[in-house]
């Protein structure tokens, strides 16, 4: 992989470190010391995965990290499924990537519907509670910064 360099940006300050595999890894992995000791004692770890590149390369990153520290502990990705709104090949891509990974996938879904349930729920609540006045301002029933639903 070739590094392109742009003069308004500044420049990566971690060099590019070979690994066993041959690719090329630029980003450390933040350690804490309680989670090494957990790690040391083939502690299980699991990672919530969307089906996006972040989620994909996260997924990577971590087998990395925890094969070079000797980990043979139980590892499994965790796929929140919304439902509706979920991108049409999410499970599809985590399956591929669990599989590739050699890792379990693990798929959840909300019992009381998917992610659109959950926002119409939200909405009927929220103008039964507007019309007995228990509140004076209508609360927005979709997912935000703020209100992450799909990470609750």
């Amino acid at each position: 992989m070739q590094q392109i360099e742009l003069p308004w940006v500044a420049p990566a300050t971690v060099p590019l470190v070979p690994t066993v595999g041959g690719m090329a890894e630029r980003f450390d992995v933040a350690l804490d010391s309680q989670v090494d000791v957990a790690l040391s004692g083939q502690a299980p770890v699991f990672a919530g995965v969307s089906g996006g590149k972040d989620s994909q390369a996260l997924a990577y990153r971590l087998q990395a990290h925890l094969d070079a520290n000797g980990h043979i502990g139980p590892r499994a990705l965790i796929h929140s499924d919304l439902g509706r709104i979920e991108w049409r090949d999410s499970i599809t891509v985590c399956e591929r990537l669990a599989q590739r990974l050699g890792w379990e996938l693990i798929v959840v879904r909300r019992a009381a519907g998917d992610m659109m349930d959950r926002w119409l729920s939200r909405w009927d609540a929220n103008v039964e509670r507007y019309a007995a006045l228990s509140c004076v301002r209508l609360i927005m029933p979709w997912s935000s910064a703020a209100q992450r639903f799909c990470t609750s």
